[in-house]
């Protein structure tokens, strides 16, 4: 009876999942044909597509509309050198936080732990203010060390706890053999963090790949266009091209589904590990 029952929960549970993934997956699927169908196709025929709606003029328009590939250029180094940033400081200050007993890192650790709750929407304009009289206004620089600022605190968290996780005997033994504590961290510490590094990567790589709010206003939308704001430009007051909407939002969406795939086996051992102490 213990068995069937357990057997019987199991299936139900299953059941519930499987559900639950169908409707999570809905928008997707959705998205994902609409761009591929006009406009009155879309409104007329929401979830389904046949061979006489299916066009692919979408796309090129698309692409002409969001100067896509000048964007995606932009968004990239955005990205990527705002996650270098990201990952040099946040290792760094998670080994010293996790590792250096020392009362002024617990008292940074936990200003560090406060910057979390803070709406960013509430600091916009003071960062505006502060880029334009820095003269980093209207530049890929100004947009890429406020993306850096704003997602080290959670960066250092994950990697403050990552690093309280690993064996002290490991660091004791380096300390034996003559390593400096600079040597621990590079020799030691640097290669067991592929998990936490790769949960920081997805974690704040979409989400500055898919910022709008400082691009739209820090930056140029014609001078220097990025990924999100070129997508914007298809939602009007009066009218939306969805067609051409979710055409650009399936290519933006192209890097970071590739970036997930070669990362996700780091991803959940990165968050349930990095999360539990710190």
């Amino acid at each position: 009876m213990d068995n069937k029952k357990i057997t019987a929960k199991v299936i139900i549970q299953e059941i519930v999942l499987v559900l639950f993934s169908i409707i999570e997956l809905v928008p997707i699927y959705y998205f994902a044909i609409s761009a591929f169908k006009k406009r009155v196709d879309i409104v007329q025929h929401p979830l389904s597509i046949s061979a006489e709606t299916f066009i692919t003029s979408n796309f090129p328009y698309a692409i002409k509309k969001m100067k896509f590939f000048e964007a995606l250029r932009n968004t990239g180094v955005m990205t990527v050198v705002s996650m270098l940033i990201i990952i040099v400081l946040a290792s760094l200050a998670g080994f010293a936080i996790a590792r250096i007993k020392w009362k002024p890192f617990d008292i940074y650790y936990k200003i560090v732990m406060s910057c979390m709750v803070i709406p960013f929407i509430g600091c916009l304009l003071p960062l505006v203010a502060q880029a334009t009289q820095m003269n980093i206004y209207n530049s890929l620089v100004g947009v890429i060390l406020i993306e850096a600022a704003w997602n080290l605190p959670f960066s250092i968290f994950l990697y403050a706890g990552f690093m309280g996780g690993i064996s002290k005997e490991l660091e004791e033994a380096a300390y034996i053999d003559g390593c400096t504590t600079w040597g621990v961290y590079w020799k030691i510490f640097l290669p067991l963090l592929a998990p936490v590094t790769a949960t920081c990567c997805i974690r704040n790589g979409v989400g500055i790949w898919n910022d709008y709010l400082v691009s739209n206003s820090l930056l140029n939308s014609n001078a220097t266009p990025t990924i999100m704001v070129g997508i914007n430009k298809f939602f009007g007051k009066y009218t939306t091209e969805y067609g051409y909407a979710f055409a650009g939002i399936m290519l933006s969406s192209l890097p970071m589904v590739i970036m997930f795939m070669f990362l996700q086996k780091y991803f959940i051992k990165g968050i349930t590990v990095g999360s539990v102490k710190g």
